[in-house]
């Protein structure tokens, strides 16, 4: 299964996708397998948060719920970091406590989500989506025990150098189908593609499906 870990886009067949969504963001199709969710920096306020985290408790009784995000912090983003680490901080608890993954929007945020995981060593893994770091702080990254999840656009020698059970693949906004981002990352490591889609699936089962 070419597991999609992070869209905004219904894929079909329908179980091979993570559908992401937040309340002021993109909705959750009823067809959706696999859902996540969480409270994105983008779209909180002081004002909306306590609704978000109702909104989100909510979302853990769904049983389609395997994975929490995307949440976390951007330096980038018109919200009040304060604000932004008040939600950061209740969706991790709420990762922990309900033992799922966390897959973390990070901008120019880097020290502060490793600063949040030396306070909470969580229990949980917590996967950066999206990245587009360079090699050093890729791997810099993987031996604080972070994953990174790759999507259409990163750089090809941050990809090449982590190991192999410690990144997936994800098409986000983009419209690029994963079978092509599957082959594209196969070619920059020097694999197969069947090799490449059999070490992600390991990586996969034991992050998402607890096999």
């Amino acid at each position: 299964m070419l597991l999609d870990i992070h869209t905004h886009h219904l894929s079909q067949p329908y179980d091979t996708a993570i559908i992401n969504g937040c309340m002021y963001g993109s909705p959750i199709p009823e067809e959706a397998v696999y859902i996540s969710a969480g409270i994105h920096p983008w779209y909180l306020t002081e004002e909306n948060l306590p609704l978000q985290q109702r909104w989100l408790i909510d979302k853990l009784e769904d049983s389609r719920t395997i994975a929490l995000g995307e949440s976390g912090l951007d330096k980038l983003c018109s919200t009040p970091f304060h604000i932004q680490e008040e939600a950061f901080s209740f969706t991790c608890r709420q990762a922990e406590q309900y033992h799922l993954p966390l897959i973390i929007h990070a901008v120019k945020s880097y020290n502060e989500i490793i600063a949040f995981k030396q306070k909470i060593h969580p229990t949980i893994p917590w996967i950066i989506h999206g990245f587009r770091g360079k090699k050093e702080l890729a791997q810099s990254l993987v031996k604080q025990g972070l994953y990174l999840s790759f999507g259409a656009k990163y750089q090809p020698e941050a990809l090449a150098s982590v190991p192999s059970n410690t990144f997936l693949l994800e098409t986000d906004e983009s419209s690029i189908d994963i079978k092509t981002l599957y082959r594209q990352a196969a070619d920059i490591r020097n694999v197969t593609a069947e090799s490449l889609q059999g070490s992600l699936q390991k990586t996969i089962n034991s992050l998402f499906f607890n096999l």
